[in-house]
């Protein structure tokens, strides 16, 4: 492997002195002290003498394409282990965002990081034996403006102006502005393979969904829709001796298993058909998985504590839809959400409210009243763009959900004054309408374990006046409604990095509102909201990023856009005792991503599991 000049010179810090640009292994969003790791140096998270071989087998959802590009259908689990991009992103503790190259081996960046320059390594290979060139990053950036390509990267990577390629192993990429985040965002673009997606003659929507061409560690086996997906580790990987992946990819084969029934996948599990279950229904933790082989230490049982942010999980309402428009409805339905019931109740209190977009962040999450200085600037901005695209509230409450820390009684009482003191009045059935607006609605779910939670939700809005019906979808009609936003209230999880910046756009942009597929389920359009991102995009130092983060927190909650719903800051796992993993942990990675990506298959650990299984005896 060729090596590059490892110098983190200062002019990765915005606007220092003007210094020729140097090649560099890898970047950090706020200079060269943010980059924590030498180029020798493997993941202080991956054990570099792990061993290979074995086979892991996970739960996967249902998948109708091997294409995780195109906009229609659904894309296959594992095809992440499929395709690469120039960097690697470091989940360490103390990188909130840097990365490392790659496909490229060294990155240039101007002073004004309105350029960037790539020098990509002459060992990468795609799995087809075809080199991996300067052409490719041209097509993979040219390829998203295809209407068939997943809009959603389009508008991540909006801002780059140009892709060219200098000569076959290098690559220049050009910004439309400044952007801290950019020249590590464009580290992040998927490289596909021009002489397969690019071929003449062929639609990419269409002509691709059985075949995954990529340049990963992993090529697709075998499948069948919508029941498994096989890898394969590719033994001619051409990234295998690279330091940033040492430890990682060491199960020979992996397999994601799609279970269409809950019990049916539960009941795999426990009889070993796959291998590590990470829980998300509070039920089952409570009750279930706490029989022999608990006991026995067959599968171990355990709750992993973590510190990364919880973003924001809730009923989102659609804006686009006229009862949504008044926001004192959506403050009301907020507010007769009755949590702590629902905890005790439905999750054996195993759950915290979330309060904040931003919740469990180490220095994102500010739920105290505003500052000075954040009220003067909310204050400023609120003249700017009107009163009514920031609250009043923004500038005096704390951060809570609608109602926290007050009885349901109350909650309901002052719901039922808040819509009768705006105009909204009930009918002979008893729900309340304004202006020949009605207060009737759709939830529109995706999974059945929610139709628990929402029964008693529906009864509360019934006492308030307001008809919500229920109503349960398989995934491709979910899919197909939402990307075009036909619903009314859905449950979405809007998740939130270490370092927020410009997929906040495409969260909350005023430009995504109505773009098709896009992330901005809610349709909000605000353009005090369109400035602070920007503001959070162009900080410098994470002091002004957090600053700026807050404020957009408190604009996005005094809108009561969701019903806040609640979160976690452990992981509930299980896994079945034949694995190895790394002394040294990570919380930045999800779980089953870190199993398959950094366990390996011990012989000896299965072998003392077959042999208790098969007398019973204890690990």
């Amino acid at each position: 492997m060729k090596k590059t000049i490892a110098i983190i010179l200062c002019f990765l810090c915005f606007a220092l002195d003007t210094i020729a640009a140097e090649p560099h292994y890898g970047m950090s969003i706020y200079g060269p002290e943010g980059l924590k790791l030498t180029e020798d140096e493997p993941f202080p998270y991956a054990n570099p003498d792990a061993p290979k071989g074995g086979h892991l087998t996970l739960r996967g959802s249902t998948f109708t394409k091997l294409n995780p590009f195109s906009l229609k259908g659904v894309a296959a689990p594992l095809l992440d282990l499929v395709f690469e991009t120039p960097t690697v992103q470091s989940a360490a503790e103390n990188e909130p965002f840097s990365e490392y190259g790659h496909l490229a081996e060294s990155i240039e960046l101007t002073d004004d990081r309105l350029s960037l320059v790539y020098k990509l390594r002459a060992e990468a290979k795609f799995s087809d034996g075809e080199p991996v060139r300067a052409e490719d990053f041209v097509f993979s950036w040219k390829i998203q403006s295809d209407p068939q390509f997943n809009p959603l990267y389009r508008q991540y990577f909006a801002d780059i102006a140009n892709v060219q390629a200098v000569d076959e192993l290098t690559v220049r990429v050009e910004f439309s502005r400044y952007n801290q985040e950019l020249p590590l965002i464009v580290g992040q673009m998927p490289i596909l393979p021009k002489h397969v997606y690019g071929r003449p003659g062929t639609e990419f929507g269409g002509d691709f969904d059985e075949l995954a061409v990529g340049s990963g560690p992993y090529i697709v086996d075998s499948y069948e829709l919508n029941k498994y997906i096989t890898v394969r580790r590719n033994p001619e990987w051409w990234g295998r001796d690279l330091p940033k992946s040492q430890g990682l990819y060491n199960f020979d084969t992996i397999t994601a298993k799609v279970y269409l029934d809950e019990i049916a996948m539960k009941e795999a599990f426990k009889g070993g058909q796959f291998d590590a279950f990470y829980v998300t229904v509070s039920k089952d933790w409570a009750l279930d998985f706490k029989g022999p082989f608990v006991e026995r230490k067959y599968i171990v049982r355990k709750e992993i504590p973590h510190n990364r942010p919880t973003g924001m999980q809730g009923f989102a309402f659609n804006l686009r839809r006229p009862m949504f428009q008044f926001r004192e409805v959506r403050y009301a339905m907020a507010l007769v959400f009755d949590f702590p019931w629902t905890n005790k109740n439905l999750f054996y209190n195993q759950y915290t409210r979330t309060r904040c977009f931003f919740e469990n962040s180490r220095d994102m999450t500010n739920v105290e009243p505003p500052s000075d200085r954040m009220r003067e600037a909310l204050e400023e901005l609120r003249e700017k763009h009107g009163a009514e695209t920031i609250p009043s509230g923004a500038l005096r409450n704390p951060l809570s959900a609608p109602g926290q820390g007050q009885s349901a009684d109350y909650n309901m009482a002052l719901a039922e004054k808040l819509l009768d003191a705006t105009g909204w009045t009930r009918s002979d059935d008893g729900v309340r309408s304004k202006d020949g607006i009605r207060l009737e609605f759709e939830m529109l779910l995706l999974d059945e374990n929610w139709e628990r939670i929402c029964e008693p939700y529906k009864k509360r809005l019934g006492e308030l006046g307001v008809k919500l019906n229920v109503t349960r979808v398989q995934p491709a009609e979910f899919k197909k409604r939402t990307r075009v936003y036909d619903f009314d209230l859905i449950t979405t999880v809007t998740g939130q990095s270490r370092s927020i910046g410009n997929e906040l756009f495409y969260y909350f942009g005023s430009a995504s509102a109505d773009q098709e597929g896009g992330r901005n389920v809610w349709g909000l359009k605000n353009p005090a909201v369109d400035e602070v991102i920007g503001n959070v995009v162009a900080a410098d130092n994470r002091e002004d990023l957090a600053f700026h983060g807050n404020m957009l927190d408190r604009i996005l909650m005094s809108h009561t856009i969701v019903v806040p719903h609640w979160h976690l800051t452990y992981d509930r796992v299980l896994y079945w005792n034949k694995f190895g993993m790394p002394k040294k942990r990570t919380s930045h990675i999800f779980f089953e991503n870190y199993v398959r990506d950094y366990w390996w298959f011990d012989p000896e650990k299965n072998a003392q599991l077959e042999k208790a299984m098969a007398t019973g005896e204890k690990l």
